[in-house]
C-alpha cells in the first residue's frame, strides 16, 4: 500500500535536518506517540550524512482483534532514516525503513526535505507491506491510520520544537 504525506515547517531545510537528527527531538516524538518505552540514536557519517534510529514500544489497543492476535498487546517499532548529503539547494533525502517487531509488516520509502512553502516541505513517500497470506491487505489497511497519526504527531512535535517549546 502506497502512503504519501506532505507537510511544512517554518524553518530552513538545514534547521529541519538538524531537528530530525537530534536525539532529544526523536525521543520527544516517540513520547508524543504514546510509546511506553523508547530510545534514539544518531550517527553522523562523513561530513553531511546521518543515520537516525528511533526504537519504541507502542500499545496495540486500537488495532483490530485479528491484528492484535498477530502482534500482541504492544509492538516494538524501529524507524531508521539514512540521510544523504544536502543537495546544492539545501534539500536532502532520507531512506526510511520501519520494522514492526516480529510482525510480517514493514514500511520502506523516502523522506524528502525541500525549500518551499513556509520554509521546508517534508514529503513522506513509502510503501507499507504486510506479508500475511490472504489478510495482508486488511493488515495494511489497519496499520495505515496508525502510521499517518504517527507522522502527524511528528509534525506537531516538530512545530513545537522549532518554536522553542
Amino acid at each position: 500500500m502506497h502512503i504519501v504525506d506532505v507537510f511544512e515547517y517554518a524553518a530552513s531545510p538545514d534547521e529541519v535536518f538538524a531537528m530530525m537528527t537530534d536525539e532529544e527531538f526523536i525521543e520527544r516524538k516517540c513520547a508524543a506517540q504514546h510509546a511506553s518505552n523508547y530510545s534514539a540514536s544518531v550517527q553522523f557519517l562523513g561530513d553531511d550524512e546521518a543515520r537516525a534510529v528511533a526504537t519504541r514500544e507502542l500499545p496495540t489497543k486500537g488495532f483490530p482483534d485479528f491484528v492484535r492476535s498477530l502482534v500482541g498487546n504492544s509492538i516494538r517499532v524501529v524507524e531508521t532514516v539514512e540521510w544523504a548529503p544536502a543537495r546544492f539547494d539545501g534539500g536532502r533525502t532520507g531512506r526510511l525503513t520501519v520494522t514492526m517487531g516480529s510482525a510480517p509488516i514493514g514500511l520502506t520509502g523516502t523522506i524528502t526535505l525541500e525549500a518551499g512553502g513556509l520554509g521546508t516541505i517534508v514529503t513522506y513517500d513509502a510503501n507499507l507491506k504486510a506479508k500475511v497470506p490472504f489478510v495482508g491487505g486488511k493488515v495494511e489497511q489497519a496499520a495505515k491510520p496508525t502510521l499517518l497519526t504517527g507522522m502527524r504527531k511528528e509534525l506537531e512535535t516538530g512545530q513545537a520544537w522549532l518554536d522553542g517549546q
